[in-house]
């Protein structure tokens, strides 16, 4: 059986950003999400989801806005102005482990307080594909005995040898100039068994949006490719099956 999670990441990041990954999920092929609690968008996107009965999973946060601990509590994640580093390579660097997992457990922490169900975790900018967050997203999946994103045969490996479920492949393609229509059948054509995670950033416009993320133009063009109806009929015509992170089970 091929079976296919299309997973937006960014849910709080702007409101274009919510209204963009709920109509995506609601009309479109988005299965799953993941949301950002350290944003001033994080309670709307958390209304959208509650209004339409939907779960989602946690964006792991360390490369973007402010940490929701005090700076002075995990200083080695910090810029003098108190907003994360930037970019990831930069805050697996000079991060202590400890800080980052004292950080991610609050923010596990206050999206277990909204009530939503949590289906996965997965991480900005891929951080925790770094050895250095690894093993603190690990702690955190087996605790909540939840899924967690894989971004690689070497990171898949570590993730199932703790007994942690994540997709069978995973694809980050459908990004950029690849955000097109034939890429993304091309991504899900090549995939012949098993489960594939493909990630999207989809979104509506907004005013914040560009002066927000050096990638906002595209995200429009995503979210008119995985709302275009004639993306279902491919998927019933390849006989792939759309389902969340939930499908996976737990650890």
């Amino acid at each position: 059986m091929r079976r296919l999670i299309i997973n937006a990441d960014d849910l709080g990041l702007t409101p274009g950003c919510n209204r963009g990954i709920l109509r995506a999920m609601t009309a479109g092929l988005v299965s799953d999400t993941t949301l950002m609690v350290n944003t001033a968008h994080t309670d709307d996107a958390v209304a959208l989801l509650k209004a339409h009965g939907l779960a989602a999973g946690l964006h792991l946060n360390l490369t973007y806005g402010r940490p929701l601990l005090a700076g002075a509590d995990v200083a080695s994640l910090v810029e003098p102005d108190g907003a994360f580093h930037r970019p990831v390579n930069r805050v697996v660097a000079v991060c202590e482990p400890r800080e980052a997992e004292r950080e991610l457990s609050a923010q596990v922490e206050k999206f277990l307080a909204t009530g939503l169900t949590l289906t996965h975790l997965d991480s900005h900018h891929h951080a925790h594909s770094y050895p250095e967050i690894l093993d603190v997203a690990i702690s955190l999946a087996r605790r909540l005995k939840v899924p967690l994103r894989q971004t690689g045969p070497a990171v898949r490996a570590r993730i199932v040898a703790f007994g942690i479920p994540a997709p069978d492949a995973f694809s980050d393609a459908f990004y950029g100039p690849g955000a097109t229509a034939e890429s993304l059948r091309a991504i899900i054509s090549a995939h012949r068994a098993g489960v594939l995670e493909i990630m999207c950033h989809p979104a509506e416009a907004d005013d914040l949006l560009a002066g927000t993320s050096s990638y906002s133009g595209e995200r429009l063009r995503e979210l008119a490719v995985l709302t275009d109806p004639a993306m279902k009929d491919f998927l019933a015509a390849e006989g792939v099956e759309l389902v969340s992170f939930a499908a996976l089970g737990a650890s």
